[in-house]
């Protein structure tokens, strides 16, 4: 399915055609590629990515990450893990053991780079891979 801008619009209503079209090649390029492909799996994905963006206007969390300090359940074993580690992407991928396991997946150094995935290619790369990684295509239909 070709992603354009009327179809981003029609799921995220409140997003700017500036930030939509800064999106659509990445997600019609990534959406197939991770078998996000059926009516109900696009509409699930742009539903959370919607969510998780602000319609497209984060990639970045807007707190600071401090919050994330010391959480052993994300990986967050140094000082300053919390902080660097906060979610990124169109679904904010969040703590030191998910961006290791985003920068085995995606081939890119997000460890020691994490804006990387604040870019629009890896912003939704890295959606695509975590959806499809959790299961959520079977769940979505």
């Amino acid at each position: 399915m070709e992603i354009d801008n009327y179809l981003l619009k029609a799921f995220l209503k409140n997003s700017t055609e500036e930030n939509r079209k800064k999106y659509i090649p990445y997600l019609s390029q990534y959406l197939p590629q991770y078998g996000i492909v059926s009516d109900k799996q696009i509409a699930a994905f742009f539903a959370q990515i919607g969510h998780e963006s602000g319609h497209l206007k984060y990639n970045k969390e807007t707190a600071s990450g401090t919050a994330y300090e010391g959480r052993k359940d994300l990986g967050n074993i140094y000082p300053g893990d919390g902080v660097k580690f906060k979610g990124r992407g169109l679904l904010q991928i969040t703590g030191r053991s998910n961006y290791e396991k985003a920068a085995k997946a995606l081939g890119i150094d997000c460890v020691n780079h994490p804006e990387l995935l604040e870019q629009p290619e890896w912003a939704v790369k890295s959606a695509c891979w975590w959806w499809a990684n959790a299961g959520l295509n079977k769940i979505a239909g």
